[in-house]
């Protein structure tokens, strides 16, 4: 099982109260994460330069001198000490910016907001997530201030081999436990084999434990951990997660993100992106495997 690592790490900020949260949240858990650097950004859009005026670039410099102090002031109320961090403000397109950023200072980790009922559109994290090669944390609003549970959903690839090495790193650096889930499916045509759904849907759970224990084996991880086993029924996946996340007090769910090859398609599978995007107040941290689609990010990226 190949290393996560979340040493090197951009927080963006949008410079509304959400940054409040995800300023704190960093700062209770960053230890968590095991990140050793931080960087803040803020992307500005671009004046518009229809405008002509004398002195432009002397005003456009002293409003960026401007945001830089107020964010560097906010982040500062903070507690990073033990890692060190900078604050950084950009012009030009926000989804742009701050995925080139990523890609060319490679970092680890992308750590943004996701709004409920604060201003904003959310149309910036919604474009980075799609597109972003890097692994990204979505902080919510209404978020347990807490990481004591952490749930992985697991379909024994390699994907999610990576998702549950985050959260043994992670566990190892917390007090947070660790715990999977499963779903399975039962066959359509099942009553062919005599059998009625529910003696099928047992041994579907049986196929499953065995995966499950070969995926242990595989990966080298000696602990067995909690794994929660669901058929899913007429429910969907998403509804099964966050069903149990909720039952199990869960504070952070990570994914594995099963990035897409055609150059016509986003970089964010489509189980992945229902999970960031459902509304609920649980932090979503999907993990991307590293190169994985990152020759087709640059193609888009110089477009």
């Amino acid at each position: 099982m190949s290393e996560v690592s979340f040493r090197k790490t951009l927080v963006t900020l949008d410079a509304t109260l959400m940054d409040g949260f995800v300023l704190e949240y960093v700062s209770n858990f960053y230890k968590s994460f095991g990140v050793k650097e931080i960087v803040f950004l803020h992307v500005i859009k671009d004046i518009d330069t229809r405008i002509e005026m004398d002195g432009y670039t002397e005003a456009e410099n002293g409003a960026l001198d401007d945001i830089m102090a107020k964010l560097t002031k906010k982040v500062n109320q903070y507690d990073f000490k033990d890692c060190e961090h900078t604050v950084e403000v950009k012009q030009g397109s926000p989804s742009s910016i701050i995925l080139k950023y990523a890609v060319e200072a490679s970092f680890d980790l992308i750590v943004m907001g996701r709004k409920r009922s604060l201003g904003g559109s959310g149309i910036v994290s919604s474009h980075i997530a799609r597109k972003s090669p890097t692994s990204i944390l979505f902080v919510t609003q209404n978020m347990n201030p807490s990481l004591r549970n952490i749930l992985v959903p697991v379909d024994f690839s390699e994907h999610s081999s990576l998702a549950v090495k985050a959260g043994l790193r992670i566990e190892a650096l917390s007090e947070a436990k660790l715990s999977l889930i499963n779903i399975f499916d039962v066959p359509l045509g099942y009553y062919k084999l005599g059998k009625t759904y529910e003696e099928f849907a047992k041994i579907m759970e049986g196929h499953a434990k065995n995966d499950f224990d070969l995926f242990l084996k595989t990966n080298k991880i000696d602990k067995k951990y909690p794994c929660h086993f669901n058929v899913r029924g007429s429910k969907s996946k998403i509804d099964i997660v966050f069903e149990h996340a909720l039952d199990s007090r869960s504070d952070l769910i990570i994914i594995g993100s099963q990035g897409r090859t055609n150059a016509s398609a986003v970089l964010l599978g489509s189980f992945a992106e229902k999970m960031v995007f459902r509304d609920t107040d649980i932090p979503v941290l999907i993990i991307k495997k590293e190169g994985e689609n990152m020759s087709l990010l640059q193609a888009l990226l110089s477009l």
